[in-house]
Protein backbone atom coordinates (compact mmCIF):
# COMPACT_ATOMS: atom_id res chain seq x y z
CA UNK A 1 0.00 0.00 0.00
CA UNK A 2 2.99 2.14 1.22
CA UNK A 3 4.43 1.26 -2.39
CA UNK A 4 1.52 2.33 -4.54
CA UNK A 5 0.80 5.73 -2.81
CA UNK A 6 4.91 6.89 -2.98
CA UNK A 7 4.17 6.24 -6.99
CA UNK A 8 1.33 7.87 -7.13
CA UNK A 9 3.00 10.87 -5.20
CA UNK A 10 5.93 10.47 -7.55
CA UNK A 11 3.83 10.55 -10.36
CA UNK A 12 1.74 13.69 -9.22
CA UNK A 13 4.95 15.72 -8.75
CA UNK A 14 6.77 14.99 -11.73
CA UNK A 15 3.73 15.85 -13.98
CA UNK A 16 3.16 19.32 -12.09
CA UNK A 17 7.17 19.79 -13.05
CA UNK A 18 6.29 19.22 -16.74
CA UNK A 19 4.17 21.63 -16.39
CA UNK A 20 5.97 24.54 -15.52
CA UNK A 21 8.44 24.10 -17.92
CA UNK A 22 7.11 25.81 -20.91
CA UNK A 23 6.46 28.47 -18.77
CA UNK A 24 10.12 28.80 -17.27
CA UNK A 25 11.87 28.19 -20.95
CA UNK A 26 9.08 31.23 -22.20
CA UNK A 27 10.34 33.48 -19.56
CA UNK A 28 14.24 32.91 -20.35
CA UNK A 29 13.43 33.35 -24.10
CA UNK A 30 11.39 36.35 -23.85
CA UNK A 31 7.97 34.81 -23.19
CA UNK A 32 6.01 32.66 -25.58
CA UNK A 33 6.08 35.20 -28.52
CA UNK A 34 9.90 34.15 -28.03
CA UNK A 35 9.19 30.70 -28.84
CA UNK A 36 6.96 31.17 -31.72
CA UNK A 37 9.67 33.80 -33.28
CA UNK A 38 12.80 31.28 -32.82
CA UNK A 39 10.49 28.72 -34.77
CA UNK A 40 9.46 30.98 -37.77
CA UNK A 41 13.39 32.47 -38.20
CA UNK A 42 11.98 35.93 -39.45
CA UNK A 43 9.73 34.76 -42.33
CA UNK A 44 9.62 36.60 -45.52
CA UNK A 45 6.70 39.11 -44.50
CA UNK A 46 9.14 40.39 -42.09
CA UNK A 47 10.78 42.11 -44.66
CA UNK A 48 8.04 43.80 -47.12
CA UNK A 49 8.52 47.33 -48.06
CA UNK A 50 5.48 49.23 -47.67
CA UNK A 51 4.76 48.85 -51.75
CA UNK A 52 5.32 45.14 -51.56
CA UNK A 53 2.84 45.20 -48.87
CA UNK A 54 0.48 47.06 -50.47
CA UNK A 55 0.44 44.76 -53.56
CA UNK A 56 0.31 42.13 -51.45
CA UNK A 57 -2.54 43.37 -49.92
CA UNK A 58 -4.09 44.10 -53.37
CA UNK A 59 -3.75 40.49 -54.53
CA UNK A 60 -4.56 38.63 -51.28
CA UNK A 61 -8.50 40.50 -51.53
CA UNK A 62 -8.38 39.35 -55.34
CA UNK A 63 -7.61 36.31 -54.42
CA UNK A 64 -10.12 35.95 -52.06
CA UNK A 65 -13.29 36.96 -54.13
CA UNK A 66 -12.25 34.65 -56.56
CA UNK A 67 -11.97 31.55 -53.54
CA UNK A 68 -14.51 32.40 -52.19
CA UNK A 69 -17.22 31.44 -54.29
CA UNK A 70 -15.48 28.31 -55.31
CA UNK A 71 -15.32 27.15 -51.73
CA UNK A 72 -19.55 27.72 -51.35
CA UNK A 73 -20.14 25.89 -54.65
CA UNK A 74 -17.64 23.22 -53.12
CA UNK A 75 -19.50 23.14 -49.84
CA UNK A 76 -22.65 23.36 -51.74
CA UNK A 77 -22.02 20.37 -53.96
CA UNK A 78 -21.27 18.10 -50.83
CA UNK A 79 -24.15 18.60 -49.35
CA UNK A 80 -26.18 17.86 -52.48
CA UNK A 81 -23.51 14.47 -53.17
CA UNK A 82 -24.63 13.69 -49.16
CA UNK A 83 -28.42 13.97 -50.54
CA UNK A 84 -28.11 12.09 -53.48
CA UNK A 85 -26.18 9.25 -51.46
CA UNK A 86 -29.01 9.12 -48.71
CA UNK A 87 -32.13 8.86 -50.94
CA UNK A 88 -34.20 6.35 -51.15
CA UNK A 89 -33.16 4.67 -54.45
CA UNK A 90 -29.34 6.75 -55.15
CA UNK A 91 -28.67 6.74 -58.47
CA UNK A 92 -25.28 6.02 -59.33
CA UNK A 93 -25.03 8.05 -62.55
CA UNK A 94 -26.44 11.28 -60.24
CA UNK A 95 -24.06 10.85 -57.38
CA UNK A 96 -20.76 10.12 -60.09
CA UNK A 97 -21.97 13.62 -62.16
CA UNK A 98 -21.83 15.48 -58.87
CA UNK A 99 -18.32 13.67 -57.80
CA UNK A 100 -17.08 15.25 -61.43
CA UNK A 101 -18.67 18.70 -60.44
CA UNK A 102 -16.87 18.36 -57.15
CA UNK A 103 -13.06 17.39 -58.02
CA UNK A 104 -13.72 20.38 -61.16
CA UNK A 105 -14.24 22.88 -58.26
CA UNK A 106 -11.47 21.57 -56.15
CA UNK A 107 -9.49 21.81 -59.69
CA UNK A 108 -10.18 25.14 -60.09
CA UNK A 109 -9.13 26.39 -56.56
CA UNK A 110 -6.20 25.02 -56.72
CA UNK A 111 -5.37 26.56 -60.23
CA UNK A 112 -6.36 30.12 -59.12
CA UNK A 113 -4.39 29.13 -55.73
CA UNK A 114 -1.20 28.25 -57.34
CA UNK A 115 -2.03 31.64 -59.97
CA UNK A 116 -1.68 33.34 -56.70
CA UNK A 117 1.61 32.51 -55.51
CA UNK A 118 3.42 33.15 -58.81
CA UNK A 119 1.77 36.45 -58.57
CA UNK A 120 3.30 37.02 -55.10
CA UNK A 121 6.66 35.62 -56.09
CA UNK A 122 7.24 38.13 -58.66
CA UNK A 123 6.18 41.27 -56.30
CA UNK A 124 9.61 39.59 -54.10
CA UNK A 125 12.88 40.21 -54.23
CA UNK A 126 15.42 37.71 -54.47
CA UNK A 127 15.94 36.66 -50.65
CA UNK A 128 12.42 37.10 -50.12
CA UNK A 129 11.50 34.77 -52.54
CA UNK A 130 13.97 32.33 -51.29
CA UNK A 131 12.47 32.53 -47.66
CA UNK A 132 9.06 32.18 -49.70
CA UNK A 133 9.88 28.94 -51.68
CA UNK A 134 11.04 27.22 -48.80
CA UNK A 135 7.95 27.86 -47.41
CA UNK A 136 5.94 26.49 -49.90
CA UNK A 137 8.14 23.63 -50.25
CA UNK A 138 7.51 22.78 -46.29
CA UNK A 139 3.87 23.55 -46.62
CA UNK A 140 3.78 20.54 -49.41
CA UNK A 141 5.97 18.31 -47.83
CA UNK A 142 4.64 18.50 -44.61
CA UNK A 143 0.78 19.88 -45.06
CA UNK A 144 -1.07 22.74 -43.80
CA UNK A 145 -0.67 21.99 -39.23
CA UNK A 146 -4.16 23.07 -38.40
CA UNK A 147 -4.04 24.26 -34.81
CA UNK A 148 -6.82 24.17 -32.04
CA UNK A 149 -7.66 27.25 -30.28
CA UNK A 150 -9.39 25.95 -26.79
Amino acid sequence: MKTLSTLILTIVLSTTGFGFAPMAYAQQHGGMGGMHKMHQGGGWKASLTAEQQSQLVKLKLDYKKKKYPLKTQIKQAKVELALLITADKPSQKSIDQKIDKIVDLKSQKMRLKAKHKIAVRKILNEEQRMKFDMKVLKKAFHGKKKRRHK
